[in-house]
């Protein structure tokens, strides 16, 4: 009978040990695996507007909670763990996560609250944050000096 065994990071293997220590002090990533806690995202400044894309493949739009309050945009999702144990046999290897997650990122506070929006397509959460007027990039215009010719036969 064959065994599937995963392979996980142990503290013991010292050529690791750098990013073992690296991945204890981000409070954002898995000690025992590479995963984030949250979910991955990413966050794009535009001239006018800062764009947030998140991985959000497996939970339900409806059930996503997005904030934006204090310079702080918080995503918070949650996917319902599955009892497939009892229907279908038992877990040789479960590495799907379930369970409430939660990302928040600070932004600039020059965001126009009232044109905040979300939509999701294809498993891919985007929210966009306008800027407001007064914090988008202006063009000055540089204006040729006028050059007076003065009449020196007087």
């Amino acid at each position: 009978m064959a065994s599937i065994v995963k392979r996980r990071f142990s503290p013991r293997d010292m050529y690791n040990l750098d990013q073992f220590i690296e991945r204890f002090f981000d409070m954002n990533t898995d000690v025992w695996g590479s995963q984030p806690l949250g979910f991955p995202l990413d966050v794009i400044e535009k001239d006018n507007e800062f764009l947030v894309r998140a991985d959000t493949a497996g939970f339900d739009p409806e059930r996503l909670e997005i904030t934006y309050d204090n310079s702080t945009l918080s995503i918070k999702g949650e996917i319902k763990e599955e009892n497939v144990e009892e229907k279908e046999g038992k877990y040789h290897i479960q590495e799907r996560r379930t369970g409430t997650f939660f990302r928040s990122v600070s932004l600039p506070g020059q965001i126009e609250h009232s044109g905040i929006s979300a939509e999701t397509e294809n498993g891919i959460l985007t929210v966009h944050l306008p800027k407001k007027p007064e914090a988008q990039p202006k063009r000055i215009e540089i204006k040729p000096k006028s050059v007076q010719v003065v009449d020196q036969a007087k």
